[in-house]
C-alpha cells in the first residue's frame, strides 16, 4: 500500500493512503512507536479500536485505548482517549473552507503545551472529506490525563470529604485567573472553558495541577471587538459553571489573578461584560430564554427533516 509522506512543522508521522484517498492522518513523533505503521496503515485504522467506550452519541464516539510501546518493553503501556467526530449532511457544509475541529484541537493542545499551559498531550490527528473536500468525519487522540478530576466533580467531592477549605479553593481560581491572563494576552481563547473541561490533578509535594482538554473551537482573535467578546465569553462560561456554594469566593480569587485586563480595559468592564455571558450561560437573560424557546421547536422539526436528508447522502454520496 502506497503512503505519502506530507510536509508538518512540528515532528510527526504523516500519511496519506490510497485506500481512503481523501483522508490523513499525523502522529506526532514522541507517540508514534505507540501507533506503528504497520498496525495503522491508513485513516480507518483508527476508527474502531478495542478500548473503553466514555461516551458514544451519533456525531461523537469517545474512547480509551491502551497501546504498548513498541520496542522498550521498560515503557510499558500507556493510555489514550480517542475522540471520533463524525459530520452528517448539513453540518458537512461548512466544513469545506475551514480545518476540522480535530486538528484545529491538536494544533491549539500544542500551542497551550509550547506556552507552558496544561494541557492533555496532543498525539495525532486525522481527517476524511468527501470529494467535494468536506469533512465526513475527523479524530484526535490525546494521552490520558491519569490521577485527575474535573473541575464540575471536584467540588461535590470536596464537600463530601469535608475537605472545602477556602485557601484551595483561592489557589486553584487565582491560578486559573492567571492562566487565563496568560492566553488573553497571546489573544487566544479557548470558548469551550466548561468546568468539565479543566481537570485537577493533585500532587502531595506542590499545588493543583490544572489542565485544559476538548478544546476543538479554540483560536486565535487579533480584532479587538471580537477579541473583547470572546474574553467575557471564556470568563462567562467558566464561572457560570461555578456552583452557588462558591460563587463568591471562586470569582474574586479569578479576578485577583487575572486583573489587571490583559486588553486594556477598566476592571470594572470587564466583570460587567463577563456577567452577562455567565447570566447567559445560566440561561438568566431575557435573550438567552428567548433564543431557547425558539430552539426547541427548531429541534423537533429539524427531528423529522433529518431522515430524508440522510436518505439523499446515501443516494448521492
Amino acid at each position: 500500500m502506497k503512503q505519502i509522506a506530507t510536509t508538518t512543522s512540528y515532528p510527526s508521522t504523516a500519511f496519506e493512503s490510497t485506500m481512503w484517498p481523501q483522508s490523513r492522518y499525523q502522529i506526532a513523533d514522541a507517540f508514534a512507536s505507540y501507533f506503528p505503521v504497520a498496525e495503522f496503515p491508513h485513516y480507518g485504522a483508527f476508527l474502531n479500536p478495542l478500548g473503553s467506550s466514555l461516551k458514544r452519541e451519533k456525531r461523537t464516539l469517545v474512547t480509551i485505548i491502551q497501546r504498548p510501546h513498541q520496542g522498550s518493553p521498560v515503557e510499558g503501556v500507556s493510555s489514550f482517549v480517542l475522540k471520533v467526530y463524525k459530520y452528517p449532511f448539513l453540518p458537512r457544509i461548512r466544513t469545506g473552507f475551514q480545518i476540522s475541529k480535530a486538528e484545529r484541537e491538536f494544533r491549539s493542545l500544542r500551542y497551550l503545551n509550547e506556552m507552558g499551559i496544561g494541557g492533555a498531550q496532543a498525539v495525532g490527528y486525522g481527517v476524511e472529506r468527501d470529494f467535494l473536500g468536506l469533512v465526513r468525519s475527523c479524530f484526535i487522540i490525546t494521552q490520558l490525563v491519569d490521577d485527575s478530576i474535573n473541575l464540575s466533580q471536584w467540588y461535590p467531592e470536596l464537600e463530601s470529604q469535608e475537605k472545602l477549605d477556602a485557601r484551595r479553593v483561592d489557589q486553584v481560581f487565582t491560578q486559573l485567573g492567571r492562566m487565563f491572563r496568560r492566553l488573553h494576552e497571546a489573544r487566544f481563547f479557548l470558548f469551550t472553558a466548561k468546568s468539565k473541561n479543566i481537570l485537577l490533578r493533585r500532587d502531595v509535594h506542590r499545588a493543583d495541577e490544572i489542565l485544559f482538554i476538548d478544546i476543538p473551537y479554540a483560536r486565535t482573535l487579533k480584532w479587538r471587538l471580537l477579541a473583547r467578546w470572546a474574553q467575557a465569553r471564556d470568563i462567562g462560561v467558566l464561572l457560570g459553571n461555578v456552583t452557588a456554594s462558591l460563587s463568591n469566593t471562586a470569582i474574586e480569587s479569578f479576578y485577583q489573578g487575572y486583573l489587571p485586563d490583559p486588553l486594556g480595559m477598566p476592571a470594572k468592564t470587564v466583570k460587567r461584560h463577563a456577567l452577562r455571558q455567565m447570566r447567559a450561560k445560566q440561561n438568566r437573560t431575557l435573550i438567552s430564554r428567548w433564543v431557547n424557546n425558539i430552539k426547541r421547536p427548531l429541534i423537533g422539526k429539524a427531528s423529522r427533516v433529518i431522515p430524508f436528508l440522510i436518505l439523499a447522502e446515501i443516494t448521492y454520496g
